[in-house]
């Protein structure tokens, strides 16, 4: 029994449509096909062939020949595009002050109304942020050797905090 071996990355591998050319290269080669009826016919002096008609078309075989030739596993097509990215992408990075990236905003304090008997309005008043005397007062409480630290959540949401210290 005759047995074929399947490569392993089958997403790899190039359909060979008529002997060693893939389809883009095919195509490559049809391309200046149609160009070249297109110059011939539509190029002054229609229907007639002339010294500037074969210059052209033989100069678009010539292109289009060279950018469906293999080099290094992929066309010369490809590694236009390979080179074309690389020569027309940025080259400097330019930091903008407006970046939201690592910034502060303040909460803005909103106003809601109550769906009771009362138009009476409720303020959420923004959490205010620790002074940094006070964040150095709570980090030496926190890491103070002599007192234990336990957090609990409370019923609605809340955290009670409290210190004890610790008995030698």
């Amino acid at each position: 029994m005759r047995t074929t071996v399947v490569p392993a990355q089958v997403t790899t591998v190039e359909d060979r449509i008529a002997g060693s050319l893939t389809f883009t290269q095919i195509v490559l080669l049809i391309i200046p096909l149609f160009i070249g009826t297109a110059i011939y016919i539509c190029v002054p002096q229609r229907m007639h062939f002339g010294l500037i008609k074969g210059t052209a078309i033989v100069i678009e075989i010539i292109f289009f020949a060279g950018l469906a030739i293999r080099f290094r596993g992929r066309i010369m097509a490809d590694w236009l595009v390979i080179y074309l990215r690389y020569h027309l992408r940025p080259r400097q990075y330019v930091f903008t002050k407006s970046d939201l990236t690592a910034r502060d905003f303040e909460e803005i304090v909103i106003k809601k109304k109550s769906v009771s008997k009362k138009t009476a309005q409720k303020e959420v008043k923004p959490a205010l942020s620790p002074t940094l005397s006070e964040s150095m007062q709570v980090n030496a409480l926190l890491t103070n050797p002599k007192l234990s630290v336990s957090l609990k959540l409370a019923k609605k949401g809340g955290l009670d905090v409290s210190l004890k210290p610790i008995k030698d």
